[in-house]
């Protein structure tokens, strides 16, 4: 589903990107992303089939009761955030005279560097430039679609442990979906700054912060996948128009 829904939306997209050949109010712009992100994931890990590793590492000690969830929380350096790298594309749509835009992701997970998330955005924001200079400013705020979170699930819970248990579990702990639902609704904020390059001004440098809120209900989906982070990008214009 992931791959149709991605392969669908690359080639509308160039279909836009073309038809904004002509026009120079519609704004096309791809961009290579690279940063980092803290996940808030918040879990209750007593709710989730961690519990099963847990029975399993109290059957060793004697009288079994004597370990408690307590102890196993501690051994295991249980935490509801952590930090990942990420890296990613992105296209941007926007309209000259209304600050409208429609933004879609395909960068790592904010759970694990080495899994993708698909998103899209829709919501108001534009870019500034305060003075005739090469430099602007960007305020950016909408609902975002997590259409699928690839690293959302068993990696969000075993990076949620110190280094030694990571290892360990990573070996044998991969449950299908123990956290639930891979996708999700966000509420997207994004402030930053960039300098426009290029005689064409059709390419920029910048730098971005980023909060993004989960704001899926909790009856379907318990563990959030809430994060704030920063990201450096260089974004290109595909429609002729100047930044």
């Amino acid at each position: 589903m992931l791959k149709q829904t991605f392969t669908l939306t690359i080639a509308l997209l160039i279909a836009v990107a073309a038809s904004a050949q002509k026009s120079e109010n519609l704004f096309v712009r791809l961009g290579v992303n690279m940063g980092a992100s803290t996940l808030y994931h918040n879990t209750h890990f007593q709710a989730t089939n961690l519990v099963e590793v847990y029975e399993f590492v109290q059957i060793s000690h004697d009288p079994p009761e004597s370990y408690t969830w307590g102890d196993f929380e501690s051994d295991y350096g249980l935490k509801s955030k952590y930090s990942q790298p990420r890296f990613g594309l992105n296209l941007y749509l926007a309209h000259k005279l209304f600050p409208v835009f429609l933004n879609m992701d395909y960068l790592s997970s904010p759970s694990s560097y080495q899994k993708m998330m698909f998103a899209m955005t829709l919501g108001l924001g534009k870019d500034f430039h305060p003075m005739e200079t090469d430099f602007f400013f960007s305020a950016h705020g909408g609902f975002t679609r997590v259409f699928k979170d690839a690293g959302f699930g068993a990696e969000t819970v075993t990076y949620s442990t110190n280094d030694e248990a990571r290892q360990r579990l990573a070996t044998f702990y991969n449950p299908s979906k123990p956290l639930g639902s891979q996708s999700g609704n966000m509420l997207s904020l994004k402030v930053g700054c960039g300098h426009v390059i290029g005689a064409a001004e059709r390419a920029a440098l910048g730098v971005e912060a980023y909060y993004n809120l989960d704001l899926t209900n909790e009856t379907v989906r318990q563990s959030r996948m809430s994060h704030v982070g920063v990201n450096i990008y260089f974004r290109f214009d595909l429609a002729n128009t100047s930044f």
